[in-house]
């Protein structure tokens, strides 16, 4: 099976959600090609001012987000975003997954929260995993933190998810997160990795970019450095086969459990 992935490495600053959403929507009308789009963690809100957090929370099916499922009705494309979801009295980090059609079919709550920016005391903790196909192709939602944690990853393997889908708000204080332990699950596992970062300053923070597509070997397909942009790359999941059949660590890491 084979996919058009796209990453949209946005470049943080002080604007509304909507203009951040016709800035996606003008690279994807230059992009028609693509079958996924990835934004990155906290997309609509920003990263790092529980008032923009607060300011900007909705629930799932609130004006920011129809106004990304018509963006992915109109060009075909099925879109993960990242924002502050609020249902009752409890607000997560969330990512939510639109498909071609723009239906909603995923709506992942980030279940492990770091201190970083006081998220484990603004968010409440989501419960389950995000598994969901698309084009055939098995794939799973994790939000930053959650990508490094090897355990969490290795169990979507252990299930055949075949590409992580990974929206992200790294800063340059942990800057091994975005050089290595997104290719580090990507290789020891034999899976893509959709690696959707922030570029630029905002809120004294700054964001190092690097968002990437990642293949079973753990090398880069594309990288996006720094700057604003949309990175596209195609997918296969017969690499996962041919990767696995020399390296099989998930086979071998199943008579472990």
């Amino acid at each position: 099976m084979k996919m058009n992935i796209g990453i949209f490495q946005y470049e943080m600053q002080d604007e509304s959600p909507l203009e951040k959403i016709d800035r996606l929507a003008a690279l994807l009308n230059e992009k028609p090609q693509l079958d996924l789009v990835v934004c990155p963690e906290l997309f609509i809100s920003g990263y790092g001012s529980f008032e923009k957090i607060k300011e900007y929370s909705e629930n799932r099916d609130g004006k920011f987000a129809n106004t990304i499922a018509s963006l992915a009705k109109k060009t075909c494309t099925a879109i993960v975003y990242g924002y502050p979801e609020l249902q009752g009295d409890s607000l997560f980090n969330a990512a939510q997954l639109f498909d071609s059609k723009g239906i909603s079919i995923a709506n992942h709550r980030k279940k492990m929260l770091p201190p970083t920016a006081d998220e484990s005391k603004i968010f409440t903790p989501g419960q389950d995993s995000s598994i969901v196909s698309i084009n055939g192709i098995k794939i799973a939602i994790v939000i930053c933190y959650e990508l490094e944690f090897p355990e969490l990853i290795r169990e979507l393997a252990l299930q055949d998810v075949q590409l992580i889908i990974a929206p992200t708000g790294q800063s340059s204080n942990w800057p091994a997160a975005a050089l290595h332990n997104c290719r580090t699950r990507a290789f020891e596992n034999g899976i893509f990795v959709a690696y959707a970062n922030s570029t630029g300053m905002l809120n004294d923070i700054n964001f190092m970019g690097e968002s990437k597509i990642i293949g079973p070997d753990g090398i880069d397909l594309v990288n996006a450095e720094q700057g604003e942009k949309l990175i596209c790359a195609e997918i296969n999941t017969d690499d996962i086969l041919l990767v696995r059949e020399k390296l099989p660590y998930l086979d071998d890491s199943r008579k472990l459990y």
